[in-house]
């Protein structure tokens, strides 16, 4: 790491409290335990600052107002005068919607022709290369993982970084899924692909030693005895890093989809491109660097001098018939090596650490959001969104709870013209308790996709994998019979209620998850009173300053939820998500809003009852007891 590259990882913005400050710091070398190895010495190459790095960088937020005031979701024009216009009709709900997310999160605006929604698996796989293909300054790449058969797009970041001195490249992933070895073929050969992901990378970190790096961050909930014990391939089942973000000079795409082939060709997704936003990549490169902190560094050899205890040997594949299994390390020979980068944090037990260190990263940015809003073009706004259950961040059960009472607060009174209708897709249906009880609750009518038997990445997998489709099939037929229970049964004739469908194409896996929020049609208002509602609840969604849509858009989606999180309990409470809330006023990206919830819906059926009491979708009785047994929570 250079010397330039060190300092902007050191820099601290000046609205982090005192206390903050200190813990951020993590315990001091006096407060080290004993028995504990002394932190690595100051001259050590390289990992030498790495090892001493406790604090954040925010890049972005320069001059940032006081922490404490209260950023507002209005617009202020070159001349700092505030810019006032008015928003007749409207629900005030959204409005306060918007205000509330910005108390609570950074805020970035840009304008809808600014930003695109893709549609295939094989647009993002040519967007991404397209992306790389022009890199100049910095390439940042975080996923669960890279396939290894992915040459094509590794080779395209050695060749950009072979011809741009000046670009750094950062991959940060999960440590268990890119130090998982590749099972043998069927004859029992080993493949002449490498045998992980982190394999995969090793030449690019022996190439470009200072100017590419690749983080595996470790989910610490698993350890101990358990972490002895769990065979390798469940090691996911505690946790993991899936948040999906691909960042290339200012231009940055959000997904939940990873890079590997699957999601490059029959893997169905959503993936949203903001074409040139360096304040939203500026704050994902620092959110990246923040949680580097936290993740091991590979490295092709051992730095002198570094101690054992933060060396850990990479995994590498063993034909030595007596290597008990995958957990083994590497053999003896091998050369290349994990690092944790800090001698003051424990790589088992820093979550009250990360937790600190996060919630003053998101504070400083958040109260910067004042001057993000002058931008006077601005249609779309967005509020990222963390969300990391082992560390006690919950900053997207927050944001969804936001959404949720906006509309239940649109239905109350006579506004009808502020109530919507909800869309809601997860590829694994094991909805969290609070979005469960959410959608149920709810007086809007929900329209639910799930992924089909067929459609889920698990079906014909060996092993306990195999119970995981019939595992969803049961969570889905109890929330369907508790929609029921609660008069909340579809009900064709009125549109109202809670309509369950599964997704299924021939060849395909289904691996989309979000939310859309559409305003609802009132069944005995005439045409053109719809479109005048609608064009209400366009206005109402405009900060003052920002230029309202030239017509309206009837029946088009003016908030989406969109990034890595399933909704799933699992990503609630076990995974580190990225996602983010969007609302816009701009027609064209309301048109591709409604565009994406169609064709999604293309491929999706009605279930019911009758599709639970069917033969092939028996639950067997290990599947159900798996499920009691707790497994719900790790789906």
């Amino acid at each position: 790491m250079s010397a330039s590259m060190l300092q902007s990882v050191l820099r601290t913005p000046t609205s982090v409290s005192v206390s903050a400050s200190k813990h951020l710091a993590g315990p001091s070398r006096r407060s080290l335990p004993r028995n504990r190895p002394r932190p690595v010495p100051r001259n050590q190459a390289r990992l030498g600052p790495i090892c001493r790095i406790h604090g954040y960088s925010t890049s972005a937020p320069a001059s940032s107002p006081s922490s404490s005031s209260t950023p507002t979701f209005t617009s202020t024009s070159t001349s700092n005068a505030p810019i006032q216009r008015p928003h007749p009709h409207q629900h005030p709900a959204f409005e306060q919607l918007a205000s509330a997310l910005s108390s609570t999160q950074p805020c970035f605006g840009a304008r809808g022709d600014e930003v695109e929604l893709l549609t295939s698996p094989e647009g993002f796989y040519k967007r991404l290369i397209e992306m790389v293909k022009r890199a100049k300054r910095r390439v940042i790449i975080s996923s669960l993982y890279i396939g290894t058969e992915e040459s094509e797009l590794v080779e395209a970041i050695r060749n950009v970084l072979a011809s741009n001195p000046q670009l750094r490249v950062t991959f940060i992933l999960d440590y268990h899924r890119a130090t998982r070895l590749s099972s043998p073929t069927a004859s029992g050969s080993t493949s002449s692909l490498p045998p992980s992901t982190a394999h995969l990378l090793l030449p690019l970190v022996e190439s470009f030693p200072d100017r590419c790096e690749v983080w595996l961050f470790r989910s610490p909930k698993l350890r101990g005895l358990m972490e002895k014990i769990v065979p390798a391939r469940y090691d996911e089942g505690w946790g993991t890093w899936h948040g999906k973000w691909y960042g290339v000079d200012d231009e940055v795409l959000i997904s939940g989809a990873n890079l590997a082939q699957s999601y490059f060709t029959n893997r169905q997704d959503r993936y949203i491109h903001f074409r040139q936003h360096p304040s939203l990549l500026s704050y994902l490169s620092s959110l990246t660097r923040l949680f580097t902190q936290y993740s091991y560094l590979l490295h092709h050899a051992p730095p002198a001098h570094i101690s054992p205890y933060y060396t850990v040997p990479l995994p590498n594949p063993s034909n030595d018939p007596a290597t008990p299994s995958e957990k083994s390390t590497a053999q003896s020979g091998s050369r290349a090596y994990l690092i944790w980068p800090s001698a003051s944090i424990h790589p088992r037990k820093f979550h009250t650490h990360a937790l600190a260190t996060l919630t003053a990263f998101q504070n400083s940015w958040k109260a910067s959001n004042p001057g993000r809003s002058r931008r006077v073009d601005v249609d779309t706004w967005f509020w990222p969104v963390v969300q990391a259950g082992v560390l006690g961040v919950k900053e997207e059960e927050r944001a969804l709870g936001q959404v949720w009472k906006a509309v239940k607060d649109s239905y109350e009174g006579d506004t009808e013209g502020g109530r919507v209708s909800v869309d809601l897709t997860s590829g694994y249906f094991g909805l969290y308790q609070t979005y469960k009880k959410a959608v149920i609750d709810s007086p809007a009518s929900v329209n639910v996709i799930a992924a089909s038997p067929k459609a889920n990445g698990f079906y014909g997998s060996k092993g306990f994998s195999r119970l995981i489709p019939e595992g969803y099939t049961l969570l889905e037929s109890r929330f369907h019979r508790e929609a029921v229970r609660r008069g909340r049964a579809w009900d064709e004739e009125k549109g109202t209620g809670v309509r369950l469908k599964e997704w299924e194409k021939q060849g395909w896996t289904y691996h989309s998850k979000g939310l859309w929020l559409t305003p609802a049609s009132s069944s005995s208002a005439s045409s053109s009173e719809k479109d005048a509602q609608a064009q209400a609840q366009a206005h109402a969604l405009i900060p003052a300053g920002a230029h309202p849509p030239a017509s309206a858009q009837p029946s088009k989606p003016f908030l989406t939820f969109i990034g890595s999180s399933n909704l799933s309990t699992r990503s609630l409470t076990l995974d580190t998500e990225l996602s983010m809330v969007m609302m816009t006023s701009s027609p064209s990206l309301r048109k591709a809003l409604g565009a994406e919830v169609k064709a999604l819906d293309k491929h999706a059926v009605d279930v019911g009852e009758e599709t639970w009491k069917s033969e092939e979708r028996r639950v067997s009785l290990l599947a159900r007891v798996l499920v009691a047994l707790g497994v719900e929570g790790m789906l």
